[in-house]
């Protein structure tokens, strides 16, 4: 039997049904709380650094926010892409082993969210542009290292009669920072990527930094009104 959620030929990943039911099983003013966070946002990534306020101030916990939208997620998603009717849902939420009392709440919740579903499609859309390409960042580690100073290297190759004399001593501590990137690219194939830099090297950086910032003011300025985010939230 072929799912109409999923698209053609796939079915469900072993997480998506117990999520629906983690869902169904969550009280009404928690779900009034993920219905809440759903119809005002234009921004759906439920892993996002910080939770949303509203979500912080909801009874749900944050690994509930994140089982639960996430499911919510993908039908809107799916109900928009595939022009599904919601006939279609619900007969795919029965192959997926849910009961009639658990499809009823699945599927009034999606009703009242069903003039946001095409805001949800054109975000996945746009998180799909974003990792596309080239590999993307997953996380930054910066360490900062207080690093003896010597009188001379350790290494032979480098060895003179001077060092020779004073290579035991430390003459004191230079500051060094360690930036570790770890990437992966649209296949989540990752890598490390690590280096170091001084603190002058490391102040031109953040400089760098807050003029790219600038930078990205000054063009949202001119191609605010063209952007994903802005063109989604007048839909």
């Amino acid at each position: 039997m072929e799912y109409r959620i999923f698209g053609s030929a796939r079915s469900p990943g072993d997480d998506f049904t117990p999520e629906l039911q983690a869902f169904c099983a969550l009280e009404d003013a928690q779900r009034e709380a993920l219905a809440a966070w759903f119809e005002s946002t234009s921004d759906f990534d439920t892993y996002a650094t910080e939770l949303p306020a509203g979500i912080v101030a909801s009874a749900l916990l944050p690994d509930q926010f994140r089982k639960t939208a996430a499911p919510i997620r993908f039908l809107l998603n799916a109900w928009q892409q595939h022009s599904l009717e919601i006939i279609d849902i619900e007969r795919d939420l029965l192959l997926c082993g849910l009961n009639s009392e658990q499809i009823g709440l699945v599927i009034s919740f999606l009703e009242r969210l069903a003039p946001i579903k095409e805001r949800v499609w054109i975000d996945g859309l746009e998180g799909t542009a974003q990792i596309v390409g080239l590999p993307t960042i997953d996380d930054v580690n910066i360490v900062w290292d207080a690093r003896a100073v010597f009188g001379g290297p350790s290494y032979y190759h480098f060895r003179s009669d001077a060092a020779e004399t004073t290579y035991k001593r430390c003459v004191g501590l230079t500051c060094v920072a360690i930036v570790e990137f770890m990437i992966s690219d649209a296949s989540g194939l990752k890598e490390r990527c690590a280096m170091q830099m001084n603190e002058t090297t490391f102040l031109n950086l953040l400089r760098a930094m807050n003029r790219a910032d600038e930078h990205l003011k000054s063009l949202n300025a001119l191609v605010g009104p063209m952007t994903v985010a802005q063109r989604a939230s007048k839909a």
